[in-house]
């Protein structure tokens, strides 16, 4: 197997949790154009490289029943803001892929249930938002434009394909699928 470009690069990324998208380059295009040889570089290491259909690269989590910390945080973040652009009428992945968001514009705590549901995960206020969007710069699921500017990147897909398995896990998720109105519907 010939060098391959970006090794370290893309190595310490993906072991950090970071998805790679098209916003790391040229890590990402170098994963990209040779996913096979990277997937086949890793495995003897036991990590699994997995190209997600929206095209973006992460490894697979090992002992997929390890939660980190932040994820309940981030599902709350999603959910809150999916119910309210839902709430709204606006199509869900134009909404959260075409728009830039200010933290202190999020509707998170807008209603008394969705700062309800934000203090199960112990979040109270603006500082605790920053916090999570912060985790998720870090995972590359968001990318920051300004000081409290940001805007969704693909990988948030994992969170879009989390919620719908666990709707079809409860038995809606064929209610959600057939309704047009899931995020992850293309």
């Amino acid at each position: 197997m010939t060098e391959l470009p970006h090794l370290r690069e893309v190595f310490e990324l993906l072991r950090s949790g970071h998805h790679l998208s098209p916003e790391d380059e040229p890590a990402f295009s170098a994963v990209a154009s040779r996913h096979d040889d990277y997937a086949a570089y890793f495995a003897p290491l036991g990590l699994r490289l997995v190209r997600h259909p929206q095209d973006f690269f992460y490894f697979e989590p090992e002992g997929g029943e390890t939660m980190p910390q932040t994820l309940p945080r981030i599902a709350v973040f999603a959910y809150i803001l999916i119910d309210h652009a839902a709430n709204a009428g606006r199509v869900i992945e134009d909404y959260v892929f075409n728009t830039t968001f200010l933290l202190d514009r999020l509707p998170h705590f807008s209603l008394d249930r969705y700062a309800a549901l934000l203090r199960q995960v112990e979040v109270d206020d603006l500082g605790g938002l920053r916090l999570i969007v912060k985790s998720m710069e870090r995972l590359g699921w968001v990318k920051f434009t300004g000081e409290d500017e940001f805007r969704f990147l693909r990988p948030i897909h994992r969170v879009f394909d989390k919620c719908l398995e666990l709707a079809r896990r409860s038995g809606t998720g064929t209610q959600l699928e057939s309704s047009g109105e899931s995020p992850a519907n293309p």
